[in-house]
């Protein structure tokens, strides 16, 4: 049964596409991004907004943060550390090796310290997104392969499953994933969508180990137990969510991002949404680089 929450708006700020929200529990801080901006956005923990546009690019993905105090930034022709303190940006890796028409998307950190990044193609219509897992040291290898648009991931509070989401695919896929290797395995489907639910896209797990998957063109986000059950469907308003995070200080406030409709018909579209939760999250792995600059 859906269930329309009590979402509040968090700032007067609207995103072309408002994604990848992440909270950093370290420094008690929200950040996500706005692909088109391209901009950075950080909400502190006093309610202060700062934005960093990234002149000279045309998208950003997704940002994780490290423990450093630095960002990794997903630009569409590499990784970067940004420095939130500087605005300087860094390179990091480039798993694609400048291939054209692949764009980063999606990432996040394990709980063994690996960060996650996404792709996808640039037309939205060839299966060429590849899934890659790169080390402190920035070096890279492929986890799946073979996706339209890769979205997700998020990770069981043990870190021994994957959450991905095949978006243009319609289902959200579960892996084993290897503590020691990074490796995974045991691919399968962990749920289906049909047209009327709209694409799956960014997720995040809670304290239960339950996934909390936003609904792209679908007006809502699910929580689904770990045996994909769907335990509750909550509506919001706007019409295309994008993913989310827990956050706030202890852990129980649902944020949303989402984004604008393209013929303006959506006048929430583009804000980011919170509500209180009853079971909360887990604070998100901070990633380490081999070499820190501070």
């Amino acid at each position: 049964m859906a269930r329309t929450p009590d979402w509040r708006i968090v700032t007067d700020s609207r995103d072309k596409l408002g994604e990848g929200p992440v909270w950093n529990s370290a420094s008690g801080e929200l950040f996500w991004v706005d692909c088109y901006g391209p901009t950075i956005r950080r909400l502190a923990a006093d309610g202060e907004r700062t934005d960093w546009t990234l002149a000279g690019f045309k998208n950003v993905g997704s940002v994780v943060p490290c423990e450093d105090g630095r960002l990794i930034a997903a630009m569409e022709h590499g990784l970067y550390f940004f420095d939130p303190r500087d605005g300087s940006l860094a390179p990091f890796a480039d798993p694609n090796e400048e291939r054209p028409n692949l764009i980063y998307n999606d990432a996040k950190v394990d709980r063994h310290g690996n960060y996650w990044i996404g792709n996808y193609d640039a037309t939205e219509s060839a299966p060429r997104g590849v899934f890659y897992v790169l080390n402190r040291k920035g070096q890279w290898r492929i986890g799946d392969s073979g996706f339209v648009v890769c979205n997700g991931p998020t990770f069981s509070p043990d870190g021994d499953v994957l959450y991905f989401s095949d978006s243009l695919g319609r289902q959200s896929l579960a892996y084993d994933l290897d503590p020691i290797t990074g490796a995974l395995s045991n691919r399968r489907v962990f749920q289906k969508f049909s047209d009327a639910d709209g694409l799956p896209d960014g997720c995040c797990v809670d304290r239960e180990g339950c996934v909390w998957l936003a609904l792209y063109d679908g007006s809502k986000v699910l929580r689904l137990s770990p045996g994909g059950e769907r335990l509750e469907t909550w509506k919001l308003p706007a019409r295309f969510i994008t993913s989310c995070c827990l956050g706030g200080k202890d852990l129980r406030t649902l944020f949303v991002t989402s984004g604008e409709a393209p013929d303006g018909s959506d006048p929430q579209g583009g804000a980011i949404f919170a509500t209180e939760v009853d079971v909360p999250g887990l604070p998100g792995p901070l990633f380490r680089p081999m070499k820190a600059t501070r």
